[in-house]
């Protein structure tokens, strides 16, 4: 069961959970999407995601609508995904939403997610199971779509799959240096003793 911290961004310290999907690394701030970029050119990372989960969401499709729900990034790398895709394909592009399965929504629909007055429209292209970490979210949408609705450029949390756990600690470094402070980290926790 994933664990959700919520970090001090340059606090300087480490922290253990047991991060959802196989995330090694997790930072919570504000991240531009040349920080993202460049901390993914980092030679420890094997992959350098958005990975942010928006609450109190309205979905609304021809037949149904459902408010205050929660709604996660639709991660690309297969590494760093919460949930396994059931039924369909993964998103490709802004306009697409995968659905979680018995969540009510069903492949094919349009749907339309709404959050603070913004919204979103998309047709449902796969369903996944239950992610882990948030069993309770309905629909996962793409990083470009989750910052529209948050109505902020970038993202607010990263997951991180590293290259060899040993890299760890050179990783927290080298980030130090692309965010300009030291950030809080927290570590999975199959990652103990490794940092």
């Amino acid at each position: 069961m994933g664990a959700f911290v919520v970090l001090d961004r340059f606090g300087g310290t480490e922290r253990f959970a047991d991060l959802p999907g196989g995330a090694d690394v997790r930072l919570v701030g504000r991240f531009t999407p040349q920080q993202v970029e460049r901390l993914g050119e980092l030679p420890e990372a094997e992959a350098v995601e958005c990975d942010d989960t928006l609450f109190d969401v309205g979905v609304a499709t021809a037949r149904m609508q459902l408010e205050q729900v929660t709604v996660l990034t639709a991660v690309r790398n297969s590494g760093l995904q919460r949930a396994a895709l059931v039924q369909g394909r993964a998103v490709q592009g802004e306009a697409e939403i995968l659905a979680v399965d018995g969540r009510g929504l069903k492949l094919g629909e349009r749907v339309t997610v709404t959050r603070a007055g913004r919204g979103v429209a998309g047709s449902v292209v796969g369903v996944v199971a239950r992610p882990s970490g948030q069993p309770d979210a309905v629909a996962l949408l793409p990083a470009s779509a989750i910052a529209r609705l948050d109505g902020r450029p970038g993202c607010g949390e990263l997951a991180i799959q590293l290259k060899r756990r040993s890299q760890a600690t050179a990783f927290q470094r080298a980030a130090k240096g692309v965010l300009g402070g030291d950030p809080v980290v927290t570590y999975d926790e199959s990652l103990r003793g490794h940092v």
